[in-house]
């Protein structure tokens, strides 16, 4: 049944999130096709129609990197706690392995969403610049390399933290509006507004406390005078996000264990 459960959650939402990335794969060939068409004409009007249709491409990547995280966080309180929460419950699993499903599913999909968007940046920029994929390679490396030395740390690290901040950024936004779609279902009227105003109270609260951790450690560590500044400050960086995650997972745990309450 688990296993007709993740098909079934990853073909639903796969059928708006992939069209998406169809609308991005479209505007970056869109784009590239309009600057060569730009170069071989020359100035004129095409370089006008070019910035247009900049203009549209990034339009193009805001409509779906929004869209796809909205129809995500929308998709997961329809099916969960509004109309369709009935059905959702109904089958034969745990509720917490419903929870792990959708949120798998959500981050896979999410996350491939900025992959693919940081894709396009890379293939537009490699086609208007006129340098191979090695090229671009190395000058990455250089980049990776430089930025180490001045931090002090090995350059593996500082990509292993990219990477991560990309994985924790991505499963932490999804989480806080899980979290606040899962506290608003609580109460019996307006349920949307208030999980909305919860996810809001919960991200404003996390950021202030998130900002008194770090002004703290900061301060200790300038009295302690222990270790590498950069290798700390990402340590904790990635720790913070993590506890956070963390909490934002438990407040949905907690709520579809104990505190369902369906429209």
């Amino acid at each position: 049944m688990l296993r007709k459960l993740w098909k079934q959650e990853a073909k639903a939402s796969g059928r708006t999130i992939v069209g998406m990335y169809g609308v991005l794969a479209a505007a970056t060939i869109f784009l590239i096709l309009l600057f060569l068409a730009s170069k071989l004409v020359g100035e004129g009007v095409m370089n006008v129609i070019f910035a247009i249709g900049c203009s549209i491409y990034a339009l193009t990547v805001i409509t779906v990197a929004v869209t796809n995280f909205i129809f995500l966080c929308v998709r997961f309180y329809q099916t969960m706690y509004s109309h369709q929460g009935y059905l959702t419950h109904t089958l034969p699993v745990k509720s917490t392995q419903i929870l792990h499903i959708k949120l798998a599913v959500s981050f896979v999909y999410f996350f491939l969403t900025v992959f693919f968007l940081i894709a396009s940046f890379l293939i537009i920029g490699i086609n208007m610049d006129g340098k191979s994929f090695v090229v671009v390679w190395e000058l990455f490396c250089s980049w990776v390399a430089e930025i180490s030395e001045q931090l002090n740390i090995p350059g593996s690290v500082f990509v292993l933290f990219g990477f991560a901040l990309m994985v924790l950024g991505c499963l932490d936004a999804l989480l806080l509006f899980f979290a606040g779609s899962s506290i608003g279902q609580l109460f019996h009227r307006s349920k949307g507004a208030c999980g909305i105003a919860a996810g809001i109270v919960l991200y404003y609260g996390t950021q202030f406390v998130s900002l008194f951790l770090v002004l703290l450690g900061a301060g200790l560590f300038e009295m302690l005078s222990v270790g590498n500044l950069a290798l700390w400050a990402m340590g904790g960086v990635c720790l913070l996000m993590t506890v956070w995650a963390v909490v934002y997972y438990m407040i949905n745990r907690v709520v579809v264990q104990r505190h369902l309450n369906l429209e």
